[in-house]
């Protein structure tokens, strides 16, 4: 009996000491074995520093665990510290438990080239195995209870290839208190990390487990846009995005249907900024400041609170063939492969909506340049303020309001109002002072071939426009200007005459240029509309001088334009002398007026002599008279100039130059001229009008009836006249 007492507790010490051997070496066998097997167990070469298990508490440690690349010597993912701590005795109810998951001091290596990472085997070697399985006619509830589950430290980094930069998001934590399977309760995560040295991330998370609904609070701070350079310059033309980003974001939604996620919140960005690839800030401003209201993407309405500029800037530089923004944002290539792609039947039809409930603009600035011209136009745009209120993409009618400095002088307000609904109808009332128009003497040199020398511009323009037409008021008040004539320009625009004659008794220049135009014509640039209009109304003025004189001293325009003569009076009648004595006060006036009075129609006048003489003789040899015997009269005429082919006024040219009335023409010409040059200088012994017949290469001789056309120039004593035509004759009026 003894001795079998013995083998029992023999038996019995040695079963123990086995029992607690293999416990001491399983977790070691376990380790070697998962090493050497990594490959066909988890897709990778592994390594594990050690592996322990606490079998009163039933928890497993690991330590120094990594998983290597695909090359088994760069290193995929590795942590520090693994805790596992299990509830077996729950696991007899069929409900997976883990009291505690502890995962230390994590870093992950992602690497990215193209469309390719770094994790495309495991993800291959993961799904290789599955396959369909048919579900049971019961499918049994999955129970877990999840508890202190979190993550210490934790590491990622991001490498993209095709920008050489890697991203680094370190101190990486989270913690989940609990989720359970039947909780009612939302489950809670909260999350920390920085990126790099480049701003901290914050996250609290509550998500139902039985309807997948969450809410998530996240807070960005101290956010570097540096972080993100060699992105944005993968797609623009960029050398430098810098810029502050803080934010407070609230994500609402179900993690079933994830892309219907509502955002909301408050993002701010301190000093953004662009630099384009010469080191030139084009885009910056002090600050952004956007409220969000709720951003429902799948739903495509947009509606924000508020938008703020404080002190933004743009550069601007426009050219005959783009401008700086579309080179940098390459829109110029976009456009250029643009083509047109029928919408697909199963394409989101859903509406855009957007809401602005208030945008403003505070201390805003711009500089513009153009090239158009082939020399550099720069100006500035200053302490531009914009506020708008109530900016809805279903409302009837929204208001904006702006004001501006122009090149640091010039005053611009403007207030717009349009429908978002439907662009055709809007109304845009401008008001522009003490625009200094020096500023544009680069244009004004190339299309005018004129120097602008002084001078303050006041514009008002009143514009509506109704389902596409245009119908705009404007007003230009042009002040103390003056220009010089530098030859040539585009167009050649007689625009130092036009300033000239258009200037009223205190100098200044006021003109009512109404436009008119469709909008809906794709031929219509509304600019080029704006400046043909202004250009007709310049030629108008040079090319119809006596209209603008006329009302520079309140006369009648046809008194200034001609002197009627009847043929033999040689007399001057009081209406001649009053004419005379306008255009005397005329230049008395109009400094810088010559005039030119022009005896014109010496063959209608010799017509006309050779018509009365043969008049007498035909009424001394027929007793009839030649008006009401007009028939006969013409007879006579041809008759006595010895050619029935000459025609009417031919043979009265004939007759005239046979009875030698070229003389008398002469006489009757050079008389009238001596008494109206006497009666002027009667009147104005320093007078400078000039009064002359008519040469010969004046086109106004052409069938003029006899009478004095007068001729208004602007004197240029140091210049010669200019090509583009600086002196201008009265026409009758037709």
């Amino acid at each position: 009996m003894a001795s079998k007492r013995k083998i029992l507790k023999y038996t019995g010490i040695g079963l123990l000491a086995l029992i607690v051997l293999t416990l001491i070496f399983l977790p070691v066998l376990i380790k070697n074995y998962t090493i050497r097997n990594s490959k066909e167990l988890l897709g990778r070469q592994i390594d594990i520093g050690k592996l322990k298990f606490n079998y009163f508490t039933s928890t497993a440690t690991v330590y120094d665990f990594k998983m290597y690349e695909a090359n088994e010597q760069d290193v995929f993912t590795s942590f520090d510290t693994l805790i596992v701590n299990t509830v077996p005795y729950k696991y007899l109810g069929n409900i997976k438990a883990l009291d505690q998951f502890y995962l230390e001091g994590l870093t992950v290596n992602i690497a990215k080239d193209g469309d390719a990472y770094n994790f495309d085997d495991l993800i291959a070697f993961y799904t290789a195995g599955d396959s369909t399985v048919a579900e049971s006619e019961a499918e049994e509830e999955f129970k877990y209870i999840l508890e202190n589950l979190e993550l210490k430290n934790g590491r990622v980094n991001f490498y993209d290839a095709e920008v050489d930069q890697t991203t680094e998001i370190t101190d990486l934590d989270l913690l989940v208190p609990i989720i359970m399977w039947d909780q009612q309760n939302d489950s809670e995560a909260g999350i920390t990390f920085n990126l790099g040295p480049y701003g901290t991330v914050t996250s609290k998370t509550g998500v139902n487990p039985g309807t997948g609904d969450f809410l998530s609070n996240v807070t960005v701070s101290g956010l570097q846009l540096n972080a993100f350079n060699k992105y944005a310059a993968a797609y623009a033309e960029i050398s430098e995005l810098g810029g502050t980003v803080n934010a407070e974001l609230v994500l609402k939604g179900n993690i079933d249907t994830p892309m219907e996620t509502l955002l909301s919140g408050e993002v701010n960005a301190v000093q953004p900024l662009m630099k384009d690839n010469g080191n030139t800030t084009f885009l910056s401003s002090e600050s952004i400041r956007c409220v969000l209201d709720e951003i429902n993407y799948s739903g495509n309405s947009y509606r924000i609170g508020e938008l703020a500029f404080e002190q933004p800037y743009l550069k601007f530089e426009l050219d005959s063939v783009s401008n700086n923004l579309f080179r940098i944002f390459k829109l110029d290539e976009e456009v250029s492969d643009l083509t047109t792609v029928e919408p697909s039947a199963t394409a989101d039809s859903t509406a855009l909506y957007y809401a602005v409930q208030n945008l403003k603009v505070n201390q805003g600035k711009m500089d513009y340049t153009d090239n158009l011209t082939g020399q550099p136009f720069d100006y500035g745009l200053s302490q531009i303020e914009i506020d708008a209120d109530s900016i809805y993409s279903d409302s009837e009618w929204t208001d904006i309001l702006a004001t501006m400095l122009l090149n640091e002088r010039g005053k611009l307000k403007a207030e717009i109002g349009y429908n978002p609904q439907d662009p055709t109808y809007a109304d845009i009332d401008i008001g522009i002072e003490e625009f200094v128009l020096s500023d544009l003497n680069i244009y004004s040199s190339y299309y005018t071939g004129h120097s602008i020398l002084n001078g303050d511009m006041f514009y008002f323009s009143d514009t509506k426009i109704t389902g596409g037409q245009l119908e705009s008021e404007n007003n230009l008040l042009i002040k103390n200007v003056s220009v010089e004539n530098i030859k040539g320009g585009l167009f050649a625009i007689p625009l130092k005459l036009a300033v000239w004659l258009l200037k009223d008794k205190n100098g200044d220049i006021e003109l009512d240029v109404p436009v008119r135009g469709d909008m809906n014509d794709p031929e219509v640039d509304t600019w080029a509309l704006i400046g043909a209009t202004l250009k007709k109304k310049i030629f108008d003025t040079t090319d119809n001088p006596v209209l603008p004189l006329a009302r520079f001293i309140d006369a009648d325009p046809d008194d200034l334009r001609s002197l009627a003569l009847q043929y033999p009076d040689t007399a001057l009648t009081e209406n001649h002398m009053r004419q005379l004595d306008l255009i005397l006060e005329l230049e008395r006036q109009k400094e810088g007026l010559s005039v030119e009075i022009n005896f014109v129609g010496e063959d209608s006048l010799k017509t006309i002599m050779a018509t009365s003489e043969l008049s007498q003789g035909f009424m001394q040899e027929t007793k009839k008279d030649s008006i009401e015997n007009r028939e006969a009269f013409e007879k006579y005429i041809s008759q006595q100039a010895g050619s029935d082919s000459l025609g009417l006024d031919g043979s009265l040219m004939q007759y005239a130059a046979a009875k030698g009335l070229d003389s008398l023409a002469s006489g009757y010409m050079n008389t009238m001229i001596r008494k109206v040059d006497s009666y002027l200088k009667a009147q104005e012994p320093s007078t400078e009008i000039v009064v002359q017949k008519a040469k010969v290469s004046d086109k106004e001789n052409v069938e003029a009836a006899p009478e004095f056309r007068m001729k208004y120039s602007l004197k240029e004593p140091d210049e010669q006249e200019a090509p583009s035509g600086d002196t201008v004759t009265s026409k009758p009026e037709e």
